[in-house]
This record gives C-alpha cells, sequence and structure tokens, in this order.
C-alpha cells in the first residue's frame, strides 16, 4: 500500500521540486554522491519517482548523518531513537520522531541558551511559543503540517476561541528568535523577524 502511495504521488504530478532531499542532504552534511547513489538519477534532487526501498534507504541515510552531528556537537544524553520519517522527506509534515532528531543534531551546534521551538505569530508579532515535547504533543498532535504549495496553513487554537496564528520553526533563546523555517523545509512562507 504504501509503496502504492508513492506511486501515485509520482504519477500524479507530485512537485518534486518540493521534496526536502536536497535541503536534507545539506543540514545533515550528507555527501552529494551518497544520496545519488540510492537514488539512481541524474537529476537526484528532483526525482520522478522513489520506491518504498529508496525512501527507507534516504531516510536511514539521513538520520544516521544527523545522529552523527548530534554526537559530535552534543553534550546531552542521547536519544533512545532519532528517525528522520518519509512524511518529511516528502514535505507533508514533521513528525516528533524529525523534531527529536533535528533538536538533537542542530541545538548542540548553537549557544546553550538556544533551543528550537515553534512560534505563534500575529502579523510579525510573537505571541507564544511550543518548545517542550509536552507542548508538541499538546499543540499539534506532534505533526506539524507542512504545506506543498510553498504555504504553512495557518495554526487555530481550537482550545482559545478558533484563534488563528501563523507559525513558524524558530532558533531561540526565550527572549530573541530567528525564523529558519526556510532552512528546515521547502516552501517560502514569509519570514518572520524579530525587531529589538
Amino acid at each position: 500500500m504504501l509503496r502504492h502511495l508513492f506511486y501515485l504521488a509520482g504519477k500524479s504530478g507530485y512537485n518534486g521540486a518540493m521534496l526536502n532531499i536536497q535541503l536534507l542532504q545539506q543540514l545533515s552534511g550528507t555527501k552529494a554522491d551518497q544520496v545519488a547513489e540510492i537514488v539512481a538519477a541524474d537529476n537526484w534532487q528532483q526525482p520522478g519517482q522513489l520506491d518504498t526501498r529508496q525512501i527507507e534507504k534516504l531516510c536511514r541515510l539521513f538520520s544516521d548523518h544527523f545522529d552523527q552531528l548530534g554526537q559530535f556537537y552534543q553534550s546531552s544524553a542521547h536519544p533512545i531513537h532519532l528517525r528522520i520519517t518519509a512524511d518529511y522527506l516528502f514535505n507533508l509534515g514533521l513528525t516528533s520522531s524529525d523534531w527529536i532528531t533535528l533538536r538533537w543534531a542542530l541545538e548542540g551546534q548553537w549557544d546553550a541558551n538556544e533551543y528550537l521551538a515553534v512560534g505563534f505569530f500575529q502579523g510579525q508579532e510573537l505571541q507564544r511559543l511550543i518548545a517542550t515535547d509536552a507542548e508538541l504533543l499538546a499543540a499539534f498532535a506532534s505533526y506539524l503540517i507542512l504545506d506543498q504549495d510553498g504555504r504553512l496553513e495557518p495554526y487555530v487554537d481550537e482550545h482559545h476561541d478558533n484563534q488563528a496564528y501563523d507559525w513558524r520553526i524558530v532558533r531561540t533563546d526565550g527572549q530573541n528568535y530567528q525564523d529558519i523555517t526556510t532552512q528546515l523545509v521547502n516552501g517560502t512562507p514569509t519570514e518572520m523577524t524579530h525587531e529589538s
């Protein structure tokens, strides 16, 4: 069934440019020839189709490279399970597994007080940060839905009168932030900027 779904995605005109393959390759420090070998395509940044075996190999390859980054930079305890998912590879969504893997690989490279979070915005003004695993679960059921046309759907807070927010992935110290959404996912959402 999974093989069939990805086959249909390829056949129905799925925009290969929206895949996160090249972005993950660069972010994880994976060599381009390792990716090209798995995808077996001249233009591996925009493959026409990927079979289940290739998808699984790419997820494992990127997971291993993110794990190595974290082991090199991190001083905190190693997470039990690190895994980049096919959903992230296909720019469909970020799961809690993807989130844990990204935190492990990135936060050790940042200042000690900086961390990965989701920011809720109204206009350019930061309203709230979602940073802990518990907050991610409560706000997103541990799954951030990514969009295929370069936009991110607004977050609707059903527990607070359906208040709508733009959301972005940010690097923050709790006071200041940097919008790093386009460094982590394909698309062209409006960049949120922090005004000091």
